[in-house]
C-alpha cells in the first residue's frame, strides 16, 4: 500500500512517521516488509489502512489543489474520512483504530457470531427472508454494498437458515470463511454491543472538530451534524449496518458527479461501479485512474476560473 507515494513524496514519509510514533512501532516497515499474518491482524491492518488512505488523500489534494465537497467512508473508511477532513486528530484516529481492531478481534475469539456475503438478489427479497428468520433466530443485513450485494451477520444457525432460503432463488450466499482476508465475525450488528462501553471510553478522550468538508455517515445515511454527532456515530458504528448504498444515493442527490476511491486498492471503486445509477468511480491507488483524475481535475479547475 502506498509504495509509490511513500518512496517519492517526503510528506508521505512524514505522515507515516507520525502514525508510527502514535503506535509505537514502524508502520511503514510493517507494510513494506511484514508477513501476511501480521498485516491481516486487525490491530495492524486498521491503522495501516487509515494511514494509507490519509496519505493518498493528502497527495491528491496537494497535486490538484482540490478539496472534495463530500466524503463517505465504508466502515473503517469513515474514520479515514474524519481524519482527512480535520474532524479527528490524525494521531488519535490511528490509536483509536488500533484499539478498535483489538476489540473487533474479540468477536472472533469469543465466537459472537458469523458473517457472509449475499449477491445477485434484491434488497426487498433479502429483507423479507431476514424478517422471517428473525422470528426464530438472529440474522440481519449488516452492510448494503450495492443494489445486489449485501453483507449479512448473525448466529451460525441463523445464517444456515438464510443460506437455505437463498438456495431457492437465483442469489448466492458466500460464507466469509471462504473469502481470503475477510473476518468471519458479526460486525455492524447488535451482536457487537459488548464492545461499546470500551469504545465510548476511548471516544471520551478525543476532541472532535467541525469537518472542513461534508461527511455523509454510513451509520445513519445523513450528513454529520458537527462535532457532537461524531462520537455518537463512532460509538454506534459497529452496532449498525453499513448504509453505504443509502449514503451514496444521498450524496448523489446533493449533486456529486465525480467519485474517487481514496483508500488502498480498488474495492470501493468496484462497489460504486455495481450501482449503475451512479457515475463511474476512480481509484487513487490505480496509476491509470490517478492519471485520468489529474487531467479531469485540471479541466474542473479551469472551468471554475
Amino acid at each position: 500500500m502506498c509504495r509509490d507515494v511513500l518512496n517519492n513524496e517526503p510528506e508521505a514519509k512524514r505522515i507515516f512517521a507520525e502514525a508510527s510514533e502514535a503506535l509505537g512501532y514502524d508502520l511503514g516497515a510493517l507494510i513494506m516488509e511484514g508477513t501476511l499474518e501480521q498485516l491481516t491482524d486487525s490491530v495492524h491492518a486498521q491503522p495501516a489502512v487509515v494511514t494509507a488512505s490519509y496519505v493518498l488523500f493528502d497527495s491528491f489534494v496537494r497535486s490538484t489543489g482540490l478539496v472534495p465537497d463530500y466524503a463517505i467512508g465504508h466502515s473503517l473508511g469513515e474514520i479515514s474520512a474524519l481524519a482527512a477532513a480535520g474532524a479527528m486528530p490524525f494521531a488519535d484516529a490511528i490509536r483509536f483504530t488500533a484499539r478498535r481492531g483489538e476489540l473487533m478481534h474479540r468477536a472472533i475469539q469469543e465466537q459472537k457470531g458469523r458473517a457472509g456475503l449475499v449477491v445477485d438478489i434484491t434488497q426487498a427479497e433479502l429483507e423479507e427472508m431476514v424478517n422471517n428468520i428473525r422470528q426464530t433466530d438472529y440474522v440481519t443485513i449488516s452492510g448494503y454494498n450495492s443494489p445486489r450485494q449485501f453483507v449479512v451477520a448473525g448466529t451460525a444457525n441463523g445464517l444456515r437458515l438464510l443460506d437455505d432460503n437463498i438456495d431457492q432463488t437465483s442469489g448466492e450466499f458466500i460464507p466469509f470463511r471462504m473469502m481470503p482476508m475477510k473476518a468471519d465475525a458479526p460486525y455492524h450488528c447488535e451482536l457487537m454491543r459488548f464492545i461499546q462501553p470500551e469504545l465510548d471510553e476511548l471516544l471520551a478522550g478525543i476532541t472532535f472538530s467541525t469537518p472542513r468538508f461534508s461527511i455523509c455517515s454510513t451509520v445513519h445515511g445523513e450528513l454529520i451534524q458537527g462535532p457532537g454527532d461524531i462520537a455518537k456515530v463512532l460509538s454506534h458504528q459497529l452496532l449498525q449496518p453499513i448504509r453505504w448504498n443509502q449514503a451514496l444515493a444521498h450524496v448523489h442527490q446533493l449533486g456529486a458527479t465525480v467519485w474517487i476511491d481514496v483508500g488502498p486498492g480498488e474495492s470501493i471503486r468496484n462497489m460504486v461501479a455495481e450501482n449503475t445509477a451512479l457515475p463511474a468511480g476512480y481509484s487513487l491507488d490505480n496509476p491509470q485512474d490517478r492519471s485520468t483524475l489529474v487531467q479531469l481535475c485540471e479541466t474542473i479547475t479551469q472551468s471554475n476560473t
